[in-house]
């Protein structure tokens, strides 16, 4: 009888080890996921940018965890325990890259602002040079407005002279003239009803009578009154006691251009920069300048 309980006891210690050899209390397996997926929790980049390879390697832990919990099979258990480390180790590569990427593009984007950064400097500095030589210009206009420019253009003494080429001219021509003459003009005082062919005779007439007295000038002279005087007398003929028809002088104006030129408007470049300069004669291919581009005679 104690032999047969010893044999039997003996059977089921060699069933039971048999059986822990088939189903491990523990996978290593899930203890490297573990430890893959906190080593990818504590990385800040993971979290920045390989959040969704993060949450399925989790995902894959925790299914693992879950299946061991209810006695599934071994290989099951294992296979998503590598998984979850795989994913993990991937979330850690991914962040790592685009971490990598994203630096380089804030590199370019600061590489990009200095260059527009300096670029922006040489065009404000070519805008000061600009404005600075507009000033001066400005200022010789002033100096040219308040003495004679002949003086200020003057040179100076042992001053140094350099050629500059014109690069274009404009003859300004002289403002209109006003000219003025008096002539005679037929005036009506009365009522509409003017004789005009009556006028018209009468200032034939008149010319021809006119023209009968006197020679050369004065016979001008009397052709005009002679034809002015028939033309009232003709333009009264036939009309009412109301109106009266006689001549007067009338101031006549008109503004009639000049072909005189005014000055020439003379464009040249000196180093590089444009000057202007106002002549009252034509300029050559070349004028004499000072060093700082200023006109001298």
């Amino acid at each position: 009888m104690f032999g047969k309980s010893a044999t039997f006891a003996i059977a089921l210690a060699i069933l039971a080890a048999s059986g822990c050899a088939s189903y491990p209390p523990r996978d290593p397996a899930l203890d490297d996921a573990r430890l893959s997926l906190d080593a990818a929790a504590r990385n800040p980049q993971v979290a920045m940018y390989a959040s969704a390879e993060f949450a399925q390697a989790t995902a894959a832990l925790r299914q693992a965890e879950n299946l061991a919990a209810s006695g599934a099979q071994y290989n099951d258990v294992h296979q998503l325990a590598i998984a979850a480390s795989q994913r993990a180790a991937t979330a850690q590569d991914v962040a790592r890259l685009r971490s990598e990427q994203a630096a380089l593009a804030a590199q370019r984007t600061a590489t990009d602002a200095r260059m527009q950064a300096n670029v922006t400097q040489q065009q404000a500095a070519a805008a000061q040079l600009q404005a600075a030589e507009a000033q001066r210009q400005a200022d010789q206009a002033q100096r040219l407005a308040a003495g004679p420019a002949a003086e200020y253009y003057r040179r100076r003494d042992n001053e140094p002279l350099y050629e500059a080429p014109v690069t274009w001219v404009r003859a300004v021509m002289g403002p209109a003239q006003q000219r003025c003459w008096v002539e005679r003009q037929v005036v009506d005082t009365g009522s509409p009803g003017i004789n005009v062919p009556g006028a018209v005779v009468g200032g034939v007439v008149g010319g021809i009578l006119g023209h009968q007295i006197g020679s050369g000038r004065g016979r001008d002279f009397a052709t005009g009154i002679g034809a002015v005087g028939g033309a009232v007398v003709g333009a009264n003929v036939g009309r009412d006691a109301a109106g009266t028809v006689y001549t007067q002088d009338v101031q006549r104006c008109a503004n009639v251009s000049t072909s005189a030129v005014d000055y020439w408007d003379v464009t040249y470049n000196f180093r590089g920069y444009e000057h202007h300069v106002q002549t009252t004669s034509p300029p050559g291919r070349t004028i004499w300048v000072n060093g700082q581009g200023e006109p001298r005679v």
